[in-house]
């Protein structure tokens, strides 16, 4: 199941990286929970609110490149990347630079239940 996690790992960040919410959907259980430093360290609960989320995180920064430097299986339901992003708020025109840790959890099916990412300070150039 290990090069499954990984494969769908990837199928998440291509989804994130097209915008795609439909294939969000799919991978996603449906009482899933998302928590993040970047949302106040706030957590999200269930798939409909992940998604709407998502859907207005990526109005605000619509140009939006992230880059995985590394992604690891951490055990068989368990998948970890350290990432990068850059972005372009749309309502004030400020340039923000983010990087941190996700860690993603999936359950038998190989939908995600959780997702937590930690920011890390300070971005790197």
């Amino acid at each position: 199941m290990s090069k499954d996690l990984l494969k769908q790992a990837e199928r998440y960040y291509t989804a994130l990286s097209n915008f795609d919410y439909a294939a969000l959907e799919k991978i996603f259980a449906e009482d899933a929970e998302y928590h993040s430093s970047g949302i106040g360290g706030g957590g999200l609960y269930g798939r409909p609110a992940i998604i709407e989320a998502m859907k207005a995180y990526f109005h605000e920064f619509s140009d939006q490149v992230s880059t995985n430097d590394s992604i690891e299986l951490l055990s068989e339901t368990s998948v970890r990347t350290h990432w990068r992003l850059h972005a372009t708020t749309k309502s004030s025109g400020r340039k923000v630079k983010r990087q941190g840790i996700e860690t993603i959890h999936f359950n038998a099916k190989g939908l995600i239940t959780t997702v937590e990412v930690q920011d890390v300070e300070p971005v790197k150039e």
